[in-house]
């Protein structure tokens, strides 16, 4: 392989480490505006937890999922994850869920991170890049004798 091979293969593979390993965050929308259609994330307060345990399971901590709407009692989630708090995920299937305002501690719509996705990207590149150079190192080798030298003709 040509050393501008290599270069194309590294820049496509950089690229492509770039718009796979995109990451997100939960950002508290601003004021006035609506969580309605987008993905969002509520963490629930322990007494929140409590009150929905019939509904999504014991001890969770949050729901994930899209607004359907946004009401003043609360807001209606079609779910599709609960994390509890042991760490565990369960997964549903979009399934409506009456969530109260007064169970939530904090809502947040889902966005993409540049920043985390650009630290994530280098810190990636960087050891993709201590992986190829342990492995092929730079490419130069003495090709050596042997054992005992030359042999005689």
């Amino acid at each position: 392989m040509s050393v501008r091979q290599e270069r194309r293969l590294a820049a496509t593979i950089a690229a492509s480490v770039v718009l796979l390993s995109g990451c997100y965050g939960y950002v508290a929308p601003g004021p006035g505006s609506s969580l309605v259609g987008s993905e969002a994330q509520l963490q629930l307060s322990d007494s929140g937890a409590v009150v929905l345990a019939s509904k999504i399971g014991p001890a969770a901590q949050s729901i994930t999922g899209r607004i359907v709407t946004d009401s003043a009692p609360g807001y209606v989630v079609s779910v599709a994850s609960v994390k509890q708090r042991d760490g565990n995920e369960t997964f549903w299937h979009g399934e409506y869920v009456l969530v109260e305002r007064t169970l939530i501690t904090q809502a947040g719509r889902r966005r993409f991170s540049p920043s985390r996705t650009a630290l994530f990207s280098g810190v990636l590149s960087v050891g993709l890049l201590a992986v190829r150079q342990a492995f092929l190192g730079h490419g130069s080798g003495g090709g050596g004798g042997g054992i005992g030298g030359s042999q005689p003709r």
